[in-house]
């Protein structure tokens, strides 16, 4: 199995930093990475395990977010979500977003909801998931996002929720969507936070408390994936950490975690990112 021995995105030396899951870390722009390069075969066969099989991980997607969009019943993207998406796409100034990674179509479907007018197109990997978003008559394609190639319009914003850090070629990924991005165009993407870790000071070693590789490849804090986007000429980047954990009232480390979180002593569980073309 082939192996990245430079960082992905800026070619600098990289250093293990967790044995487990073969992760380095870049002496450079910080990104911490899987260190095995795996097949386009190997995704297509997890995508379709992850979200299809009868007790699929993300069957929360898949299967209850569908069968709400099929009811037609009141879209929920959640609140960091819905203010981004307020913010950078139903703006009134927006007028293309291209969303990599749109699942079913959850996202496409509510912002044709909210604005019609805004031409909306859709990348896919899972054949399935894009079927669903086909039902729903969402502008989508199966493929991955190396198909923007293929693309001839531009966009206003480009967005990934929850994807990023599933892209083994990242550098290649954060040139095209350079590329399709308009003048001052945006992208904006939600991520897990790598350093959610440190909310377990007992942790095991090289424990990480989200997806392991081959799912998720890319590790991002708030610092290095602002230097990442940098370095690759984008420009007014800006991440914000989730404050807050995740509501769930029966539990102890919840009410323990929320107090943490009011005197920032809380690491939250997602990034949040805007970085804008030039």
């Amino acid at each position: 199995m082939n192996k990245y021995i430079v960082c992905k995105v800026c070619k600098s030396e990289v250093i293990l930093i967790n044995e487990t899951y073969n992760l380095g870390q870049c002496k450079n722009c910080q990104l911490i990475f899987c260190l095995t390069i795996y097949s386009q075969k190997e995704f297509v066969t997890i995508y379709d395990e992850l979200y299809n099989d009868e007790d699929a991980v993300y069957s929360n997607h898949s299967v209850l977010e569908y069968e709400m969009l099929l009811k037609n019943k009141k879209i929920k993207v959640g609140h960091h979500r819905s203010r981004l998406l307020k913010k950078h796409v139903l703006n009134g100034i927006c007028e293309s977003v291209l969303e990599i990674g749109s699942g079913i179509g959850l996202i496409g479907s509510y912002i044709r909801n909210k604005n019609k007018k805004i031409k909306y197109l859709g990348i896919e990997i899972d054949k399935e998931s894009y079927q669903k978003s086909q039902f729903l008559k969402l502008n989508t394609i199966n493929d991955d996002f190396t198909t923007i190639k293929t693309i001839e319009e531009s966009f206003d914003v480009i967005m990934l929720w929850e994807v990023i850090e599933h892209l083994q070629d990242l550098k290649l990924f954060i040139e095209l969507a350079y590329e399709k991005l308009n003048k001052n165009g945006k992208i904006i993407l939600s991520t897990p936070n790598y350093n959610k870790i440190y909310n377990y000071p007992e942790r095991e070693k090289d424990a990480l408390f989200q997806d392991k590789p081959p799912v998720h490849l890319n590790f991002f804090t708030k610092e290095n994936i602002c230097t990442i986007f940098e370095i690759n000429h984008f420009v007014n980047c800006k991440a914000r950490v989730k404050k807050f954990p995740y509501f769930d009232i029966k539990s102890k480390n919840f009410y323990i975690d929320f107090i943490k979180s009011i005197f920032n002593k809380y690491n939250g569980s997602t990034l949040y990112f805007v970085g804008t073309k030039a």
